[in-house]
């Protein structure tokens, strides 16, 4: 019975080697990141969620061990002991190693169908007047302050404002070009990485009334040459996330801005901007 049995589902090709899914999982994971043609950055956050958040609890499981059940355990225990949009990431990473553990035929199919377990609730980004994103930029060290315009009013990213070159702007038509944004690993090595799709090759408008605070920063601040970075710090070095720490916690320390002109006055002109005008704009915190 047992033979016609196996027989049956070779026919229809549904029959799997019983031995295939004892692989292991922490040697099945290992072998999969190996394999995978990733971003050096994207690389390190799925090495680090293998490492931090599956291997210590599914390590020795073979794969065909890790059913619904498992994993639904797996996440609510890492949910004790972490926060949910990192339990999200290792979730997608799990779910993405058990994908190709099917298509190698070593399971039958993924267990990882937990409903909502791939994604979570973002909270609303707070909205700010204009006279609020001046007074956010002037609790800031001067030499960083053009970051929260060009980021209120252009809409660019940390990485983008920290990989931008004096050439990326353009003060006859009041454009900046983004071509690329810089990445940090663990380790603390940057480098510049193209955006993950065309779209993030663009180019923005900001105010006019900028023009002469934008001018002031390359002038003061800027590297020198068409490839000098925009932003750099105190000793020349390229921006990184962490050195806004005390500027945050001045900030916190003084917010809400009281209601009364802009805090930094770099250009009069910046008043012609129109008070009424909201933008949506997380604070440097999310930047640093």
């Amino acid at each position: 019975m047992a033979l016609s049995l196996i027989e049956s589902d070779i026919t229809r090709g549904q029959w799997s080697d019983p031995d295939a899914g004892k692989v292991r999982f922490g040697e099945y994971a290992t072998a999969w990141l190996k394999d995978r043609k990733l971003e050096e950055r994207t690389r390190e956050r799925h090495e680090s969620a293998i490492r931090l958040h599956l291997l210590p609890d599914l390590a020795e499981w073979p794969l065909s061990s890790i059913t619904t059940a498992r994993v639904r355990a797996w996440r609510t225990e890492c949910l004790k002991r972490t926060g949910e949009p990192t339990v999200v990431r290792a979730y997608q990473v799990l779910r993405a190693i058990l994908n190709t553990a099917v298509d190698d035929e070593l399971i039958r199919r993924n267990p990882c169908r937990i409903k909502g377990a791939d994604r979570y609730d973002v909270q609303e980004r707070p909205v700010l007047t204009v006279a609020e994103v001046y007074a956010v930029a002037g609790a800031i060290t001067p030499r960083y302050r053009l970051l929260v315009p060009l980021a209120s009013f252009a809409g660019l990213r940390f990485g983008e404002l920290a990989s931008l070159r004096r050439r990326d702007v353009d003060l006859v038509s009041a454009v900046v070009t983004v071509l690329r944004s810089q990445a940090e690993m663990q380790t603390g090595a940057l480098f510049d990485k193209a955006p993950k799709s065309s779209a993030g090759v663009r180019t923005v408008a900001f105010p006019a009334e900028l023009l002469p605070d934008v001018t002031q920063h390359l002038d003061a601040y800027a590297g020198p040459g068409r490839d000098g970075h925009v932003f750099l710090g105190p000793r020349g070095g390229q921006l990184r996330r962490s050195p806004g720490r005390l500027d945050r916690t001045r900030l916190a320390e003084n917010w809400p801005p009281p209601d009364s002109p802009k805090a930094w006055t770099a250009s009069p002109n910046s008043t012609n901007l129109s008070r009424s005008t909201a933008v949506t704009i997380s604070t440097p915190a999310r930047w640093w």
